[in-house]
């Protein structure tokens, strides 16, 4: 009786796998507490010295069958009403108890395997859609690369992976299966507590790709109103022509891919091994790196700020300022940075232009 009310308390309750420890627990404690006290009230005198602690050891080296033989009952009650039902219901019961916990483990091990397991995570990267594992695994390579991302989790959405691929779990990248366009995968992935989201085209040759990616964008930026936490939104977008929407849902930055290559192929044909200069440009894994960097140097001249520069004692170049969302590539020598403007520079890292910027206010 008690094995089938186990067994139906389980099926109809639907507990995590620390829940069902602990109940595997309390479920064994019970029963060598009960046979112990029960071998004791009925042992203790015929057998003297036998205390309550030596009768619950014997019920639990009984339960478990490994029977050292130190204790035993000696009366018929002892043998067949306490000993015997121990031995039966006792190993059953327990066995029954881990076989649950066990098939929870794998229950759990399968569902997160396929994306279906809640993830509580924060300060993470959510990642929408896998166009390709080996894309995906470039950009997390290129985000580990950086300061701001190396020791951040990582979490892919995507509808089509039926389970997380052997080359997510080597590099620790958790999944979650389903369409990001839906508010609660979204959540699932733990949205609102996020550092900030990749949006990937769900087919980068498919320009009504754009349409999922906007509503992702859209979702996170209400999330992003609603909770008043910042989620850096980039996205990716595969037609020009959709870039005007993606500015009106607020995202923090767009990737234009349709026409990319072609000019590249372009500036290569114009000036060969140029996209060797672009390709290092680009990457976080070595050399240098343009940097879009907030600054205090208010009213200050290009000029100035690139001939100290030269004078720095690290490797720091000014190229450029971003105005009102807009880049100013080798702009005038004698603009003034205005407040609001981003100075653009190549450098190493970031740090080493907001070291700079302390040395000559």
């Amino acid at each position: 009786m008690w094995i089938i009310y186990l067994k139906r308390y389980f099926q109809q309750t639907n507990h995590s796998l620390p829940g069902k420890l602990l109940r595997t627990f309390a479920g064994a404690l019970s029963l060598n507490l009960v046979f112990g006290f029960a071998f004791y009230l009925v042992e203790s005198p015929h057998q003297e010295g036998l205390s309550l602690i030596d009768s619950v050891w014997w019920a639990m080296v009984t339960m478990t069958t490994v029977g050292y033989g130190d204790y035993f009952p000696v009366t018929f009650i002892g043998r067949f009403f306490i000993a015997y039902p121990c031995f039966l219901l006792g190993i059953g019961l327990i066995g029954y108890l881990l076989g649950s916990f066990a098939e929870s483990l794998i229950n759990i091990t399968a569902k997160k395997r396929k994306g279906l397991i809640n993830i509580h995570m924060k300060d993470h990267i959510i990642v929408c859609y896998c166009p390709s594992v080996s894309k995906v695994l470039h950009i997390i390579n290129e985000l580990r690369a950086t300061p701001e991302g190396s020791t951040r989790g990582i979490i892919v959405i995507d509808d089509k992976l039926e389970e997380i691929p052997e080359e997510f779990l080597k590099h620790d990248i958790r999944f979650i299966h389903g369409d990001p366009t839906n508010e609660e995968i979204l959540n699932k992935a733990s949205i609102r507590t996020a550092n900030g989201t990749l949006i990937l085209a769900k087919d980068p040759s498919d320009t009504s790709s754009d349409h999922n990616s906007f509503t992702i964008g859209t979702i996170v930026e209400m999330i992003e109103e609603e909770i008043d936490h910042s989620i850096r939104t980039v996205v990716e977008v595969v037609s020009p022509r959709n870039q005007k929407m993606f500015e009106r849902s607020s995202v923090d930055g767009l990737v234009v891919v349709e026409g990319m290559s072609d000019k590249m192929m372009v500036q290569e044909y114009c000036h060969p091994g140029i996209h060797r200069t672009f390709g290092q440009l680009l990457t976080n894994t070595r050399g240098s790196q343009f940097y879009s960097c907030e600054t205090i140097l208010h009213d200050r001249a290009i000029i100035e700020l690139q001939k100290a520069a030269l004078d720095y004692q690290e490797d720091l170049q000014i190229i450029g300022i971003r105005r009102d969302s807009q880049p100013i590539l080798n702009p005038d020598k004698q603009m003034r940075i205005e407040k609001g403007d981003r100075i653009i520079v190549l450098a190493k890292s970031k740090d080493e232009f907001d070291r700079f910027q302390q040395t000559v206010q």
